[in-house]
Formats: structure tokens, C-alpha cells, sequence
């Protein structure tokens, strides 16, 4: 899989099995943290509609306390893990590229997939949905594209109109301004004389430097939830859609990752901290999430009307719950997980392919078993993860992996035929 952006996307539309990555660039480990977290992302819309702490989700069935559970913990690390991963390669292929080169790459890789995901299987899948505003198909496609309003909007709940596409629109708009910054960069030591190759160190405290950037995405977060609670999602039009006090833990830990490559973490084969310091970390400031302080927020108004003691308290708790995973992850991956089988290579080829495509199957798999009256709620769980695993991973390998302008040609031609024809 090529390790220079977060997910390898398709050579055209969709995401294809790639060719190996130059050995420069390679990481067999975040490789596999980045698969394992796309896998997590399955579990965590795998359990959405039994939980109830997913009010915006698709469909509801009954909930039990384990769900919850589970989507309050992986929403703290699942996005901010990934945004470090693409960091860490975002900088050796902007090197190795330039800025013009990768950014077209950037765009072939993310838009185009992005554009084919939002613009045409969206409006596909969700049509059939009981709250759907207009028929025909058409009309609704007209009307879905004529709401896509473009100005600035904080609505209380989650993501509208990209889904869980949300990601790859923020993070090709972050590849952007990285771009941009390392260019103006580059020129700016051009014309003082200096040479415009980066200097490689790795010789600060790496302890010191996750403390420092703990305290500092703390604050940072803590600010912006002063401006905003944390359930407010932030819209402008089509083009971007994110939480909004969470923009400064994704920027900080994609800015990390780059931070991390620039100083050769983990090239030295050296985890980033004691797994045991750092596994204790966790689980204590785990359980005083789950236990004392997000109860606090677990209603649809998020932070909103907190006091700012306990704002405070919310900002650093979750800051360093989710820095202390980060670590127990990568810390974990480069010593025990630094190689890989058939499996992790299938599985860090696709994952791109299956974060794409398993949302659809988790929602037509649940609302499918909602009509199982009195069935097992674990049950219905475990039909959904695991029949969306193996259909999303099906579909990547052998279907999007092989036979990719075939996939989006035939997407297309459905399309057209419901533009036409669907009533």
C-alpha cells in the first residue's frame, strides 16, 4: 500500500490496490495502526444504531450500554490517529513530488473519490430513506444538490451531507495549506541564501515533546470550547463539513505526524514511550472520562452550559486520554507490529476501499434487522460488524481493487438510470 497518504485511493475515481511504496517512505507499522483504526471506524457505525448517544444516525434500534460505551471511547482517538499517520507521509511526498505534483495527486486520490461518494452514491443510498422531501429521483437529486447551501453554518448535530466522507474533504483542505506553507517556506529560504533541504534531528526529549504538545491541544481545545459546545458541527456549503472544536486537535495531530517524520521517530525502531507508563495513562484517564466527565456532556447540546472549571477539566482529560492512545498505538506498533502477513497486507491495501464502502452496508444491514422483533441486540451487532466486514473488504479487493473503471462506470450508469427512471 503506498504509505504516502493516510488511505491509497483509486488511480481515477475509486480506491485500488497499490503498488509497494519506496522503501524510503515505509512504515510497516503505521501501515497497520492506520488499517486497524479504519476497522475500528466499522465497529463504531456498526454499533450507531444501538446506541443512544447517536441521535443523528440513520437507524434506531434498541440500545444497550456497551454501544454507548464504545462510542464515546473511539470517538476520542479514531480521527486524530489518522490525521497523524497522514502527517508522518505527507512530508516525504511533498519532497519527493513537489508542491504542484502532489497536490494533483492529492486531488485524484481524495476529491475524486470524494465527488463519486457525496455527490452520487449519497443521494442513492439515503433516496429510499422515510424522510426523503420530493420524488421524483431526479427532483430529490435537484433538491439535494440546490440545499448544499454555501455560507457558514453550525448545526447541532452530525454531518448532513458528506457522511463519513467528512474526512477526506478536511483532510485534502489540510494538504492544501501544508502545501502552501511548506512552499512559501522553501522560497523564503531561497531568497535568504539557505539551502531549501530540511535538516534532520532527532535528538530533543521525546517525552518532553509529547508533554509540551499535550498541554498545548489541551489549551487549544479548551479555547474553542469556550467559542463553541462540542457537539457543533461546522458546514460551509458543499466544501467542508467538521466539528468545529475539534479542527484544533485534527490540525495539531496531523502537524504532529509531520513533526514525528521531520525528527525520524520511530526510523531507530524506538517506541515513543514505555507501553506500560503509557497503557496506565490510559486507562486511568479513560475511566475518569467515561466515569466523571462525559456524562457531564452525554446530551445534545454537548459542553454547552458547562462551567469552565469543568470545561477546563474536559479539555485536558480528553486531550491526554487521546495523546496517551496515541502512543500506547504507534509505541505497541513499532516494536511488536513493525512487520506484516498476507492479512495485514490485503487489509492496509483495502482500507481506503473499505472506509469508503462499509457505511452503506452497516445501514441497509440495520435497517434490515430492525424488522427481527424481540432479536438479541448483541446479535443484531454482530451480524452487522461482521457482514459489513467481509462485504466491504470483498468489494475493495475484488471488485474496486480489480476492476476499478468498471466500478465507477457502473455506479454512473445506475445513476443516470434513476435520474431517468426512478419514480
Amino acid at each position: 500500500m503506498n504509505s504516502t497518504n493516510i488511505m491509497t485511493p483509486t488511480r481515477a475515481a475509486v480506491p485500488r490496490v497499490a503498488s509497494a511504496p519506496s522503501a524510503l517512505t515505509r512504515v510497516v507499522f503505521l501501515d497497520n495502526v492506520r488499517y486497524l483504526m479504519v476497522l475500528l471506524v466499522v465497529v463504531y457505525h456498526s454499533v450507531a444504531a444501538y446506541s443512544a448517544v447517536a441521535p443523528h444516525w440513520y437507524t434506531h434500534d434498541t440500545s444497550f450500554f456497551a454501544a454507548d460505551i464504545v462510542r464515546e471511547l473511539f470517538d476520542v482517538f479514531l480521527m486524530p490517529v489518522m490525521f497523524f499517520v497522514a502527517g508522518y507521509f505527507a512530508l516525504p511526498s511533498l519532497e519527493k513530488k513537489g508542491v504542484w505534483e502532489f497536490l494533483k495527486d492529492k486531488a485524484k486520490r481524495l476529491l475524486i473519490p470524494w465527488a463519486l461518494a457525496v455527490l452520487i452514491v449519497t443521494p442513492l443510498a439515503v433516496y429510499d430513506q422515510p424522510y426523503k422531501p420530493v420524488t421524483p429521483f431526479w427532483n430529490y437529486w435537484l433538491h439535494y444538490v440546490g440545499n448544499l447551501e454555501i455560507r457558514l453554518n453550525f448545526p447541532q448535530y452530525g454531518p448532513q451531507y458528506q457522511n463519513v466522507y467528512w474526512f477526506i474533504s478536511l483532510l485534502f483542505a489540510f494538504f492544501v495549506i501544508f502545501a502552501l506553507i511548506y512552499a512559501v517556506m522553501r522560497w523564503r529560504r531561497s531568497r535568504a541564501g539557505l539551502a531549501v533541504g530540511r535538516k534532520v534531528t532527532n535528538d530533543k526529549p521525546v517525552f518532553g515533546t509529547l508533554m509540551l504538545f499535550g498541554v498545548l491541544t489541551s489549551v487549544g481545545y479548551f479555547v474553542s470550547l469556550l467559542l463553541c459546545p462540542d457537539a457543533t458541527w461546522f458546514r460551509l456549503g458543499l466544501l467542508l463539513e467538521f466539528q468545529a472544536p475539534r479542527l484544533v486537535l485534527f490540525a495539531g495531530y496531523l502537524a504532529f505526524g509531520v513533526y514525528a517524520q521531520s525528527h525520524k521517530w520511530f526510523t531507530d525502531g524506538k517506541p515513543l514511550g514505555s507501553i506500560a507508563l503509557w497503557g496506565t495513562a490510559s486507562v486511568a484517564l479513560t475511566a475518569a472520562y467515561l466515569a466523571f466527565v462525559q456524562p457531564l456532556v452525554a446530551n445534545p447540546a454537548g459542553t454547552l452550559g458547562l462551567p469552565v472549571g469543568l470545561l477546563l477539566a474536559f479539555a485536558f482529560v480528553r486531550s491526554f486520554m487521546l495523546l496517551s492512545l496515541l502512543v500506547v498505538f504507534v509505541s505497541f506498533g513499532v516494536r511488536y507490529w513493525n512487520r506484516s502477513n498476507g492479512l495485514d497486507r490485503q487489509l492496509a491495501a483495502t482500507s481506503y476501499n473499505i472506509y469508503l464502502t462499509h457505511v452503506w452496508f452497516v445501514v441497509i444491514l440495520q435497517e434490515a434487522l430492525t424488522t427481527w422483533a424481540g432479536g438479541p441486540t448483541l446479535a443484531k451487532f454482530a451480524i452487522v460488524l461482521l457482514a459489513a466486514l467481509a462485504l466491504s473488504y470483498a468489494i475493495s479487493r475484488w471488485v474496486i481493487g480489480r476492476f476499478p473503471r468498471a466500478f465507477v462506470m457502473i455506479i454512473l450508469a445506475l445513476f443516470a438510470f434513476c435520474l431517468v427512471f426512478r419514480p
